[in-house]
């Protein structure tokens, strides 16, 4: 018997791991083609850029020249050297010596530029369509969001953000996206051409929708079932395999999970729960537990009073071990690390006073390790590690409901807000409580935003998505200086609690009350 059932888990293993090759097979291959897309494109541009060098440096050269020597002395050389060039062709009989004089001659003249040999633009203009062909999804999700322009220059545009969020910030670029902030009075629009429905194999309402940071074809959903789903979204875009399940309910309570995130590494998924009845508080499970364990791990370290635990989000912060912080109604915004040993995770209160209410959102700033956080009192709390303090803390007119920072700039962030036609809220981290613009929707009732009503950001940094009451995803352009939408999309049948922007294709994933998951395909 135990031979038989070591027999079939290896068969298991076998599968999960031939699933797991193939996968990363497409990723290989999508990332070769991007590869040699870039490369094409950067040899253009790297010659383009040497060519202005170079004629700058002819016009400088020129006008120093006309500055530093008289007309009448340019007339005279110009004289002297046909003279000379006229005789040295008489006398090239001569000795060495001689020819040598005459070819010095003209090197008094100002030298002439020439062009170095160019790579011609059109190029790799064959690069883009052959990188369309291969995977069916366009080059980037960011071309449907700018004004229709030529391919290659439009993909590049489109993609200088995207280039400074995979590898580092640039300051003069984060400077201008803070200064385009509703400036422009032109409403660009994306062109949504399929909406596709599928079932989201959960038996009760759906609660949270989050994509997977390592693997751009796998994102997860959780329901009021207490059930994390995992999908892998397939090549034609309009729709998701369903690649398993895990039981999140906590072990006393049998409490669903109010949260999830992805550890940094993508192999595993944590859940917030509640800490009321002395339950369970963080769940966790692996990928590599799908179809062998049916039952999620729970934590066994406890740092949250009472109350329902909110958020959880993983910090930005390079050089050290991973580590999250979950926020709750018992007011207490807290950090956990990840010990040695995988599974141990130690806690740390940042603060428990800070806020006279449930603390609604936190999440931690990219460029250095500080914390802030929002909550139903209306305050804004940035909590600095190092200093142990406050560095930011100011109230707005309405309980604040979630916050997001931007993907593309380390100063500029998101505040939800529950008051209706003023939901969304942007801020510069330097500018404090100064609010750099402010948008929202109608709804059709006067009642506050619901906190199962949640916003993202598209990875550009230039478009915010949100869900509504009303069966609506609502898209803002945060460039436009209209306060109303840039276009809604109406997509289910219900209302509509997250729609999340895919990192790299032309795909908005979204998730409804009517128990569907949406595959909205635009270009």
């Amino acid at each position: 018997m135990e031979s038989k059932k070591s027999m079939r888990e290896e068969e298991a293993d076998e599968e999960t791991l031939l699933s797991l090759i193939d996968k990363r097979k497409k990723n290989v291959k999508r990332c070769n083609e991007k590869i040699l897309y870039y490369t094409a494109q950067l040899k253009c541009e790297t010659s383009e850029l040497d060519k202005l060098k170079a004629q700058l440096e002819a016009v400088q050269s020129r006008k120093q020249l006309a500055k530093s020597v008289p007309n009448s002395l340019l007339k005279k050389r110009k004289l002297e050297s046909s003279s000379t060039s006229t005789g040295s062709s008489s006398m090239e009989s001569q000795s060495s010596s001689g020819r040598n004089e005459t070819k010095s001659e003209p090197s008094k003249k100002p030298q002439l530029f020439i062009p170095a040999m160019l790579v011609p633009i059109s190029k790799p203009k064959p690069a883009v369509a052959n990188l369309h062909t291969a995977t069916n999804y366009g080059t980037s999700h960011q071309l449907g969001m700018l004004k229709p322009k030529p391919a290659v220059a439009s993909f590049h545009t489109a993609t200088n953000h995207e280039i400074s969020h995979q590898f580092g910030r640039v300051k003069d670029n984060e400077i201008d996206m803070v200064e385009s902030v509703g400036t422009s009075t032109k409403v660009a629009t994306l062109n949504f051409n399929s909406t596709n429905l599928i079932s989201s194999q959960h038996k009760r309402k759906l609660r949270c929708l989050e994509l997977c940071p390592t693997d751009d074809t796998v994102f997860a959903t959780s329901g009021l079932d207490g059930a994390v789903n995992l999908w892998e979204v397939q090549e034609k875009l309009t729709s998701a395999k369903f690649m398993g399940s895990m039981d999140c309910l906590s072990p006393n309570k049998r409490r669903w999970p109010e949260d999830i995130a992805w550890h940094p590494d993508g192999r595993r998924m944590f859940a917030v729960h509640s800490a009321d009845g002395d339950d369970s508080q963080v769940s966790s499970f692996s990928l590599r537990q799908l179809g062998h364990q049916k039952e999620a791990f729970f934590l066994e370290e406890k740092a949250h009073q009472k109350g329902i635990i909110n958020r959880i989000n993983f910090m930005p912060w390079k050089g050290q071990r991973p580590c999250f912080v979950t926020c709750g109604c018992d007011h207490a915004v807290v950090l956990w690390k990840e010990g040695e040993n995988e599974g141990r995770w130690s806690q740390e209160l940042l603060h428990r006073n800070q806020h006279s209410s449930s603390v609604m959102a936190a999440f931690g700033l990219q460029h250095k390790e500080a914390v802030l956080s929002v909550g139903a009192d209306k305050r804004v709390v940035l909590f600095d590690l190092a200093a142990g303090r406050n560095e930011i803390k100011f109230q707005l007119n309405s309980k604040c409901l979630n916050a997001l920072p931007s993907p593309c700039n380390s100063n500029l962030y998101l505040v939800q807000l529950g008051s209706p036609g003023q939901q969304l809220h942007l801020f510069d981290i330097r500018e404090k409580p100064e609010e750099l613009h402010v948008f929202g929707w109608e709804q059709e009732t006067n009642e506050s935003q619901s906190a199962l009503i949640n916003s993202s950001w598209s990875p550009d940094g230039w478009h915010i998505s949100s869900g509504s009451n009303n069966p609506l995803i609502h898209i803002f352009d945060i460039r436009h200086s209209g306060k109303r939408p840039s276009q809604s999309l109406k997509a289910h049948s219900n209302r509509v609690f997250k729609a999340a922007w895919h990192s790299s294709l032309p795909l908005l994933i979204s998730i409804s009350s009517d128990l569907h998951i949406g595959m909205h395909n635009y270009k």
